[in-house]
């Protein structure tokens, strides 16, 4: 894999987790409109100009080695879900992940081929040693999905996020990867 180009993957799932590109602005904006999304979303885009800086921000992050941004897409490029690596504290290897995905692929384990995928790529390109992974404590799919994907519970951060989409305060379950854990099973 090259260090300055970021990688595309195949998805088990007949999907792909590419970068982004501006041409995702449109799918950006159309997925902030699922219900689901937005309620859990820790950012909102709503209009062109957002979700093109979005955009921007998040292909520049594999370059300049602070996280990773990937569009989850059918062949036909067509959006349907996002994950992201940020890294927590600039010279600090470690890092968080987050992800949406829109109500026609989510059950088909999409987002845990994504995560798996995304993790294995992030510890090798950037040198993390800890990824963190935070949901809703109420938003069990994410839970199972930390799971799945070898990120272990580490407890119940209090008011830990305030969502944007309706200004609550919620508490969020802590689950982490290490580098040196063992592939999920």
């Amino acid at each position: 894999m090259s260090r300055n180009r970021q990688p595309s993957f195949d998805l088990p799932t007949g999907l792909r987790l590419r970068p982004w590109t501006q041409a995702d602005a449109a799918g950006t904006l159309l997925a902030m409109q699922d219900p689901l999304v937005r309620h859990y979303a820790g950012f909102l885009v709503s209009d062109r100009n957002q979700a093109l800086a979005r955009i921007h921000r998040s292909a520049g992050a594999w370059a300049d080695e602070t996280g990773a941004h990937w569009a989850i897409s059918s062949r036909s490029g067509e959006v349907l879900g996002s994950i992201g690596f940020g890294q927590l504290l600039s010279g600090v290897e470690s890092g968080s992940v987050g992800y949406w995905l829109l109500p026609e692929v989510r059950g088909r384990g999409v987002v845990t081929a994504a995560v798996r995928v995304g993790t294995t790529a992030v510890f090798q390109h950037l040198g993390w040693h800890r990824i963190e992974l935070y949901h809703a404590v109420e938003n069990e799919p994410s839970c199972a999905v930390a799971r799945r994907c070898g990120y272990l519970m580490e407890g119940v951060m209090r008011d830990a996020m305030r969502y944007p989409d309706d200004g609550r305060w919620s508490n969020e379950h802590l689950h982490a990867r290490l580098a040196s854990d063992p592939p999920p099973g």
